[in-house]
């Protein structure tokens, strides 16, 4: 089963038919690592992911079922490297 997408940032498409999509994606990194006598826990991080777009694909009208699709069709998120990032603007 594929991690929920909770929050879209960017969708891109490409001539050759990709849809590449930066997100918020949950179950994506390691929050609190395991112990000895507990399991570790997951938790949301930015991800990159894409799949391609069949002829038959419709682009739903909402973002809840834009973040469903997103969810359905990608399985080969890549969380992004996001220390870098400044609040400076």
């Amino acid at each position: 089963m594929n991690p929920d997408v909770l929050e879209i940032y960017d969708v891109s498409f490409s001539p050759q038919g990709w849809c590449t999509v930066v997100a918020i994606v949950e179950d994506s990194v390691i929050v609190i690592p395991q112990t000895e006598y507990d399991p570790a826990e997951w938790g949301p991080a930015m991800c990159r992911g894409s799949f391609c777009l069949n002829e038959d694909d419709v682009m739903p009208a909402t973002d809840a079922g834009m973040r469903r699709l997103l969810s359905e069709r990608i399985d080969n998120w890549e969380v992004v490297d996001c220390s870098d990032w400044t609040d400076d603007g």
